[in-house]
């Protein structure tokens, strides 16, 4: 529907005339790209090899044992996270109800982890006595292990 009469306006403009633009090329916005955060967590191909070729800690068996990482404790492992390699210990895994499933089902034994985490350590400890970055990761974590479990 057309209006009859104009709308009037009630305070006068600023400036009769328009805003003199610039008109420039403009360059397309980038997005910053994310730096890939690097991993400081310790790994050690080595040191899990050493880890796989001991007895189950939970059973003591010696046949399909794997380096499993601490879970459930401590923050240090979710969803797209993995403990660092000097937070392991041996269980064995395979098919059926195996030591590495049943911890990942019940939580009394995810909380004997750190026990299980103590001995490997120290069996490490003195297998890689002269290798001073697995001793130095080592000895890291079993002060943190004592620190977390004494409050």
């Amino acid at each position: 529907m057309k209006r009859n009469s104009q709308i009037k306006r009630r305070t006068p403009l600023a400036s009769k005339t328009p805003i003199a633009r610039k008109r420039e090329k403009r360059q397309p916005v980038q997005k910053a790209r994310r730096k890939a955060q690097k991993d400081h967590r310790f790994r050690s191909q080595a040191y899990l090899t050493f880890v796989r070729a001991l007895p189950c800690a939970m059973c003591g068996t010696t046949q399909g044992v794997i380096a499993h990482h601490l879970i459930g404790m401590w923050g240090m492992s979710g969803m797209g996270l993995k403990a660092p390699d000097s937070f392991v210990m041996p269980l064995c895994d395979g098919p059926g109800d195996t030591c590495h499933r049943l911890v990942h089902s019940h939580g009394h034994l995810r909380a004997m982890q750190p026990d299980w985490m103590r001995q490997t350590i120290r069996a490490g400890l003195a297998e890689f006595g002269g290798d001073q970055e697995i001793r130095e990761a080592l000895t890291h974590a079993l002060v943190t292990i004592e620190a977390r479990e004494s409050t």
